[in-house]
């Protein structure tokens, strides 16, 4: 649901901006086939954009190899889902509520426009036919006006045939049958089922229609007959029925088409203004369709390629492994690798894994899934600023505490089993299920060299029911196994985010 509810919003946000840009820049110039064109490309793309996802790559080892050395592990999310209680939002602001009369919506639109087209159907069955220029023209038994639709030209009982009025009727039509205004019609209808709650979406189809009948007069009239002959042929002809679905002779505004029959064209510059509306595309593709994404690793990746003099300290994930272990690492896995030799580079490692095993250099990789993961580190750099054991001189009760060892604590069945127990033991406190509190808890806690927990606290809270929840499950967690470093069990802080989700 949530991902309909992004789609029909990003549409909707599109459609509306990009009518903004013809209805004060370009509704009221003569370029009637651009305009065409740039109406029928924003309904579109406005479809299209929800669906794009275009990758942004960012070097995310170099950018993020600071916060590596000075944060916790991040572990994976853990989702806690709860109901949305009735003071969240209201009877009528409840997401049930909203889908089942957007729906409706949906389902009367689509019935009237079957009901529409059902109508043209029983017209052509009904009507009698006659080719005319490879068109078919269906005389109907009941007065109207002439409109076409696709391929039918539409006339009325008492139609009169080789009159001059009718000729210039006939070519009005057949400019809208030739140039295929109808597929923009329906274009336009099936987008209105989406987005029939927007009411840009409204003023975008008459602006359809209106353009077509623009484009229609001005060929008429660039053929021969007389702009003040034409416009009180168009006054004659407002009586009669009306097909929205098809394309009306007296369809559209009368002043409307009466004003632009009679104005001076537009000048060459104005067309420059339809660069307002690509510049409005771009940005909407980069707010809404471009997404931040670490440097991808490619086939001519590999582990071999780095070398140094001799056997460095191998760390994948910040992890130290074996050399053996390293050849079996798939290279379309990895996404960044580092290697430092310099005596500078290397003290920092040394503080951690000790300077007999930096000597020969340090060799980083880092795979796709970890980089990811780094992503949520910046909550445990701002909680550093709020006095939580983030840095290399932290001690909890006595002992020094540490984010990457040589070999990390374990829960017991591993980290899968670790967010099993956690959904399992968690509750959505009531009162923020029943207030719409929702968001993620990012909670720090020890696990200290006797594999208990300890030390939990809040590195990014969201309410006081959601903060002590999340904390009273992290604080009853079961003994793992505790980490060790230079084959010494050590203090090793995590930091776990729990997401509170209603729905």
């Amino acid at each position: 649901m949530s991902t309909y509810i992004n789609f029909i919003t990003e549409s909707g946000i599109s459609l509306g901006l990009l009518t903004l840009v013809y209805f004060f820049f370009l509704r009221k110039e003569t370029f009637f086939r651009l305009n065409r064109v740039y109406l029928i490309v924003s309904a579109v793309f406005s479809g299209i954009l929800p669906l794009l996802h275009i990758p942004v790559f960012l070097n995310s080892a170099s950018s993020n190899l600071a916060l590596i050395a000075s944060g916790p592990r991040v572990l994976e999310a853990v989702d806690v889902y709860g109901g949305a209680g009735a003071n969240a939002s209201g009877l009528f602001l409840s997401l049930p509520l909203i889908g089942l009369i957007y729906f409706s919506g949906i389902l009367f639109f689509a019935l009237r426009f079957t009901w529409k087209l059902g109508q043209m159907v029983l017209l052509v069955r009904s009507g009698e036919k006659r080719k005319y220029k490879g068109l078919t023209i269906v005389r109907l038994g009941f007065e109207t006006s002439a409109f076409s639709f696709f391929r039918w030209l539409f006339v009325g009982r008492d139609f009169q045939f080789g009159t001059e009025e009718s000729n210039h009727i006939l070519k009005h039509e057949m400019v809208h049958i030739r140039q295929r205004h109808s597929v923009d019609v329906l274009l336009l209808e099936l987008v209105v089922l989406v987005q029939w709650f927007n009411p840009f979406i409204w003023y975008l189809r008459r602006a359809v229609r209106e353009n077509h009948e623009f484009l229609a007069d001005a060929l008429v009239v660039n053929k021969g007959i007389s702009p003040v002959r034409y416009k009180a042929m168009l006054i004659e002809q407002v009586t009669g029925i009306q097909l929205q679905v098809a394309n009306n002779f007296n369809y559209s505004l009368l002043k409307s088409r009466m004003k632009m029959i009679s104005k001076i064209k537009s000048p060459r510059w104005a067309g420059y203004k339809y660069l307002i509306g690509l510049m409005t595309m771009l940005l909407l593709v980069v707010v809404f369709a471009c997404e931040k994404t670490s440097e991808p690793a490619t086939d001519q990746v590999a582990v071999k390629s780095a070398s140094v003099d001799k056997q460095p300290l191998i760390l994948i994930d910040e992890v130290v492994a074996s050399k053996a272990v390293m050849d079996t690492l798939d290279p379309k896995s990895i996404a960044k690798i580092n290697v430092f030799k310099d005596k500078k580079s290397l003290e920092g490692f040394a503080v951690h894994y000790g300077e007999d095993n930096v000597k020969n250099g340090v060799m980083q990789i880092f795979t796709q899934k970890f980089l990811d993961k780094l992503q949520e580190n910046t909550v445990e750099k701002n909680a550093s600023m709020t006095g939580q054991n983030t840095g290399d001189n932290a001690e909890y009760e006595g002992s020094p505490v540490f984010f990457i060892v040589e070999k990390m604590p374990e829960f017991p069945g591993g980290d899968l089993a670790l967010r099993k127990y956690i959904a399992a033991n968690i509750h959505y406190p009531k009162d923020a299920q029943e207030n719409g509190v929702q968001g993620k808890v990012y909670v720090n806690f020890i696990v200290t060299k006797t594999g208990a927990v300890g030390g939990a606290k809040i590195a990014r809270g969201i309410s006081p029911s959601l903060d002590a929840e999340a904390l009273r499950v992290v604080n009853n967690l079961p003994k793992w196994t505790p980490g060790t470093q230079r084959g010494e069990p050590v203090n090793v802080q995590f930091t776990v985010p729990i997401n509170f989700v209603l729905q």
